[in-house]
């Protein structure tokens, strides 16, 4: 199987009523570090930091890998549904 990440936005006020949910992953295994290892075909976010529009996530891969994406916050919102 295949772990991605996804993203959600949930209500400031009421935490259990979701806003919008990804349609697409925000971040899945392409590169080679990500599809092979331990647990090859797996991302798992550790933390994430928002600086402006860029959403820098850090993340595990593989079960063997740390590593770092930037992605655009825009992006994440529009990809919301």
């Amino acid at each position: 199987p295949t772990y991605s990440l996804g993203a959600l936005l949930l209500d400031p006020r009421d935490p259990a009523r979701v806003i919008g949910r990804s349609r697409e992953p925000v971040l899945q295994p392409e590169a080679e570090y990500e599809r092979n290892g331990f647990f090859g075909g797996v991302v798992f976010t550790c933390g994430l930091v928002v600086d402006g529009d860029v959403v820098r996530i850090y993340y595990g891969a593989a079960d063997g890998v740390t590593a770092v994406a930037d992605v655009s916050l825009r992006g994440i919102l529009a990809g919301l549904a």
